[in-house]
């Protein structure tokens, strides 16, 4: 659906479950909203005492109420319009920056020239500390994470005395991790770094992207073996799979608040009390931001993966296949990321409850899982990383 479709169509029917699970990413509210929940201690109209009110209201006092609601639909009518005309620009001023990729790779997502054969080494079966450390070194903020999760306590070592042993070292860090943590961390930490950081008014986008990204992650790491996958690259697709979800995010935010401020600016010296009113009235819009994500996100991961030229990481192929959803999936880690993803959709919409066991049974269904699959992710935790904490460190 396009984005101006998406503003301005009626729901006349409950939204499908793709629907649900992209409001569910952006606005829980929103997904409250369109499956007729109420807030708490929130009446229905026809309940609250405004209601019982109204019907033993005069006639004149009917007309007067008549004639604010009438204002106050051509005053919505008006800041509709002037929204359309920002979300406008936004758009094309998004269609535009997502055009340049390595200034998008670079500066939108602040990721550096080593991560791709950082992520290469980490998909082979040689993966080594020594091979990783270049690296890993070649980004600061790569060895701050992995200083500040290795001294945690989860991951803290003791001397024979049982003295705390501070990690200060980076190669030290690497060997404390371990390969097989490492295999989820630092693709888990290349995500974090992509996250969008600001995205007021709807603060759970950052939570329900992290989740999402693990869920798939975690999910097709643990059937990857029943897909003739390395798990370790399906580990991997299943995180960076959200990179132009993530490069959307921010720029939709940050080219809103650029462009809202022009415009504020140019009512004020045009003498424009009523627009500038009108857009001191508008926030950045979730169905715009929804729009913007359906039509561009896996499209842009697609190119970002072919920019990255991944030599020994199959994930090229497999995301361009699924960045053209009416094409055929044939390859077997598109497959399966297409397996975990509508899986972890699932997962997070049965958790907040709002899809029922027969659209759970019909999604589940038209995936083809393998025999025991399902029953082998009941046992999954998928949302967490499946670190462990007794690795070898020499």
């Amino acid at each position: 659906m396009n984005i101006a479709a998406m503003t301005t169509a009626t729901t006349v029917s409950p939204p499908s479950v793709e629907e649900r699970f992209d409001s569910l990413l952006v606005c829980p509210d929103l997904l409250a909203v369109q499956m007729g929940k109420r807030r708490p201690g929130e009446v229905a109209f026809e309940e609250s005492e405004q209601n019982f009110s109204r019907r033993r209201l005069l006639g004149v006092e009917k007309a007067a109420i008549a004639q604010k609601r009438r204002q106050a639909e051509s005053e919505a009518s008006f800041i509709g319009r002037i929204s359309e005309q920002l979300h406008s620009m936004i758009l094309q001023n998004i269609e535009s920056y997502i055009a340049d990729i390595p200034q998008l790779y670079a500066k939108t997502l602040g990721l550096t020239d080593d991560i791709p054969e950082m992520l290469d080494v980490l998909s082979t079966r040689a993966a080594s500390v020594s091979r990783l450390e270049p690296l890993v070194a070649s980004a600061p903020w790569l060895f701050d994470e992995l200083l500040h999760i290795v001294n945690t306590p989860k991951f803290r070592r003791r001397d024979s005395r049982g003295k705390v042993i501070p990690v200060e070292t980076l190669r030290t860090a690497l060997s404390f991790l371990g390969i097989e943590n490492l295999r989820m961390l630092l693709p888990a930490f290349v995500l974090k770094r992509a996250m969008p950081q600001i995205t007021d008014p709807f603060p759970q986008i950052k939570i329900k992207t992290q989740q999402f990204a693990y869920g798939v992650a975690v999910t097709a790491r643990t059937l990857a073996p029943m897909s003739d996958c390395h798990p370790a690259s399906a580990f991997s697709m299943g995180i960076l799979s959200t990179l132009g979800r993530c490069a959307v995010t921010r720029q939709y935010f940050k080219t809103f608040e650029t462009l809202h401020l022009q415009m504020l600016e140019e009512a004020e010296k045009q003498r424009q009390p009523d627009v500038h009113e009108a857009l001191s009235k508008i926030r950045p819009q979730a169905n715009y931001l929804i729009a913007l994500q359906e039509e561009f996100a896996d499209k842009l991961t697609a190119t970002l993966f072919d920019f990255m030229v991944f030599h020994r990481l199959p994930v090229t192929n497999a995301m361009a296949q699924l960045s053209h959803p009416t094409a055929p999936v044939t390859d077997p880690l598109a497959r399966l990321i297409q397996q975990a993803r509508v899986y972890t959709r699932v997962r997070m919409l049965h958790h907040t409850r709002c899809i029922d066991k027969e659209e759970v049974k019909q999604q589940l269904r038209g995936q083809k899982f393998a025999r025991g699959a399902l029953d082998k992710l009941k046992t999954v935790d998928i949302f967490s990383l499946p670190l462990t904490f007794d690795s070898d460190p020499h």
